[in-house]
């Protein structure tokens, strides 16, 4: 069985992106980059604030700044095989898919990840809606065409596999690395 020695992860909020990264590293050896944890500290450094909105913002100002794949670059020099998580925008997706990556994309119903996100108390997202939930995961899932913009929507799309994390948690890694080993 051979897996990729790069693979890229995108979903919808709290689909099990890092879970299956976790999976990955902790029993096929990779090597996990954050672009959220990426982000977080750009955000905190300059902002002082980890929160959602806040985190959008600094995101797309380093996109355009910087530009499209820079996440996804920061993270491109780390031993492999190597995961990259939370890829959020068109060109973090080609910049890994220019580096030889496979791309994955999870998915869940909404009810599962809403209470999911719940359940990890992250930040202060777990004091929202179901509503609000979903309202702010529509920013993010399209926030424009350019490669900069946040677009989960379209890489959903593009992306090499597509997974539903509906089913047990061991099913879903059974039919990840099972995806993973066809290609």
């Amino acid at each position: 069985m051979k897996l990729p020695e790069l693979i890229g992860v995108s979903g919808s909020f709290g689909s099990g992106k890092d879970s299956l990264a976790q999976v990955l590293v902790d029993e096929y050896g990779y090597t996990q980059v954050s672009t959220s944890d990426l982000v977080r500290e750009v955000a905190m450094r300059e902002r002082g604030s980890v929160e959602r909105p806040v985190l959008r913002e600094v995101a797309q100002e380093c996109r355009e700044r910087f530009g499209p794949g820079y996440f996804v670059e920061q993270g491109l020099d780390k031993p492999r095989p190597l995961v990259i998580t939370g890829i959020r925008s068109l060109g973090e997706m080609k910049a890994l898919k220019n580096a030889g990556g496979v791309m994955v994309y999870i998915d869940a119903p909404i009810e599962v990840r809403y209470q999911r996100m719940i359940d990890r108390a992250r930040d202060a997202e777990a004091d929202i809606t179901l509503e609000a939930f979903r309202a702010r995961e529509e920013k993010e899932m399209y926030g424009g065409d350019s490669d900069a913009d946040f677009n989960i929507r379209a890489i959903g799309e593009q992306a090499d596999i597509a997974l539903m994390n509906d089913a047990g948690f061991e099913q879903f890694v059974e039919r990840a690395i099972a995806s993973l080993t066809t290609l």
